[in-house]
């Protein structure tokens, strides 16, 4: 999953809200621009963080996906083997 834009849809998600918000309670310009640049700041770092956490978790899954595929497939060459020596075993009595 590509998680490149997950800090930019939560700063503009927040930056929405907070227009909404300051239309709502009939904000001077210059206290409206002060805020809004505060709450994307802000609200971008949390995007990274949550891109930073996403991405570790999705490589943990990956890895652990992995691990499983990889014991499964063993398990079924084991089986392969075993049942390929028993064949020869019957084949030479």
């Amino acid at each position: 999953m590509k998680t490149n834009y997950v800090p930019a849809i939560v700063m503009l998600s927040a930056g929405l809200i907070d227009c909404i918000l300051a239309i709502g309670k009939d904000m001077s310009l210059v206290d409206f621009t002060r805020q809004l640049l505060l709450v994307l700041v802000i609200f971008l770092i949390i995007g990274w963080i949550a891109r930073i956490v996403l991405d570790k978790t999705m490589k943990m899954f990956a890895d652990k996906k992995e691990e499983d595929k990889e014991s499964k497939d063993k398990d079924k060459d084991k089986e392969k083997d075993e049942s390929v020596s028993e064949e020869k075993g019957e084949n030479t009595k």
